[in-house]
C-alpha cells in the first residue's frame, strides 16, 4: 500500500487542481463530501476496485477553538496518510481491562484512563453511522508520531487505536490512502462523563458546493 502513495508535491497539486476543476464543474469523482463528527472535510478524491480509496481530509483554521483531540478510535481498514499541511500529531494507545474498585491501584490491569468503548458501523458513504457500546476499558498512550509537511508518511493497521492532535490556530489538511476493508466495524471511545450518541447514531454534516470548492482552493494553497 506505501508504494501505490508515493507522491511529490507537483503530483499532489496536480490531483487537487483536477479534484477542484471536478467540484466546480458539479463532476464529484466518488461520494458526497461530510463534515466529520471528529472535525474534518472528508472528501473522497479515487475510489479502487479492491476497494481502496484516497480521501482529503481537511481541518478548516477556528483561532478560538485551540487544539482539537480527537475521541480514540480505530479503523475498519490501514492506511498511510500524508501531512500536506497545517501541525498535526497522533497519540496511539493501546486497551487493556479497566479498573475497578477492588483493583489495587498498582495492578496492571489498573493503568490508564478509563473510556467506555462503542462499535462503529457507518452507512450513507460515512455521514451516518450506528453506534452500541460494547465495554468500559482502559486505554493507555504509549507512543506519540509528530508530523512535518510532505515529510513522510503516517501508517497504521485496521487495529490500532489512536488519537489526532490537530492545532487549529491555521488549517490542516492531510491526504489518506485507505486499504481495503477488513472488518464491518471499528471501535470509537467515549469518557465516561460524555453523554452517549443520541439514538445510538452518530451522524456528520453535508457541505455545500461553494463550502467544498472553498476548502479545496484552500489545500491548494498550502502547497503554492
Amino acid at each position: 500500500m506505501g508504494d501505490a502513495h508515493v507522491l511529490d508535491r507537483l503530483d499532489i497539486t496536480r490531483l487537487l487542481e483536477r479534484l477542484t476543476a471536478g467540484f466546480r464543474a458539479n463532476h464529484p469523482p466518488a461520494g458526497r463530501p461530510y463534515r466529520h463528527v471528529n472535525g474534518f472535510t472528508k472528501i473522497v478524491a479515487a475510489e479502487h476496485p479492491d476497494g481502496s480509496r484516497l480521501t482529503l481530509h481537511y481541518w478548516p483554521a477556528d483561532p478560538l477553538a485551540g487544539e482539537h483531540v480527537s475521541r480514540p478510535h480505530d479503523h475498519r481498514f490501514p492506511f498511510s496518510s500524508i501531512l500536506l499541511g497545517g501541525h498535526q500529531h497522533f497519540i496511539e494507545l493501546t486497551e487493556s481491562q479497566a479498573a475497578t474498585s477492588s483493583q489495587a491501584t498498582d495492578s496492571p490491569q489498573a493503568t490508564g484512563s478509563t473510556w467506555r468503548r462503542f462499535t462503529y458501523q457507518p452507512y450513507a458513504g460515512g455521514r451516518v453511522a450506528f453506534v452500541r457500546q460494547t465495554g468500559v476499558v482502559a486505554l493507555e498512550p504509549f507512543r506519540t508520531v509528530e508530523r512535518a509537511p510532505l515529510q513522510g508518511r503516517y501508517e497504521i493497521t485496521a487495529t490500532v487505536i489512536h488519537q489526532a492532535v490537530t492545532d487549529r490556530t491555521h488549517s490542516c489538511a492531510t491526504l489518506v490512502l485507505r486499504g481495503p476493508r477488513e472488518k464491518r466495524t471499528s471501535n470509537v471511545y467515549y469518557r465516561p462523563t460524555e453523554p452517549s450518541p443520541s439514538g445510538g447514531l452518530q451522524l456528520g454534516r453535508r457541505l455545500t458546493h461553494t463550502e467544498v470548492v472553498r476548502q479545496l482552493e484552500e489545500v491548494r494553497t498550502m502547497l503554492t
